[in-house]
């Protein structure tokens, strides 16, 4: 008898793109979810602004606690905006805090077009290890409706490397 395998998907989203993806993916996956949260107003162009300049800098900011413990579960699935070419400080944050307690993550962006390398460059060293997935959704992909395909793509990575 196999055991079941615990996902957790857990995201920041400024404008809801990555909320939605998220959602997607944690329905196929019957995953679990959590926001990160944090208490800065992000809205209009100034919150545009100064989300950017935080990312830049690579700011820890403060998140709120999560609910569910990272720890407890087999894969940690990350997603986030990408924020002036940078991963967004919410995340960030959310990796510095918890790297420790996630054993194995899947890692996706949306983003208006930046390349991720520098992103995933900076994830690994964050977390001293590679994700296992990865997904990049680009503007040009959100346009042409390809998200879809492209998710269905990530789950089935996932579900193939959650097999081996």
């Amino acid at each position: 008898m196999s055991r079941i395998i615990k996902i957790l998907v857990v995201y920041y989203s400024r404008s809801g793109k990555t909320r939605n993806i998220a959602s997607i993916i944690a329905k196929e996956l019957e995953a679990e979810t959590e926001e990160i949260v944090d208490h800065k107003n992000r809205k209009g162009l100034l919150g545009f602004i100064s989300s950017g300049n935080e990312a830049y800098l690579q700011r820890v900011i403060p998140i709120e606690k999560l609910k569910k413990d990272p720890a407890g579960y087999d894969l940690i699935i990350i997603g986030t905006p990408v924020w002036a070419g940078y991963l967004s400080s919410p995340v960030h944050s959310f990796l510095r805090e918890y790297k420790e307690k996630i054993a194995k993550f899947a890692f996706f962006i949306t983003c208006m077009g930046s390349d991720p390398g520098r992103i995933l460059l900076n994830v690994e060293h964050i977390m001293s290890k590679k994700p296992v997935v990865v997904m990049n959704i680009n503007h040009r992909a959100f346009k042409k409706q390809y998200q879809l395909k492209m998710i269905d793509e990530f789950v089935s990575s996932i579900k193939q490397n959650i097999k081996d």
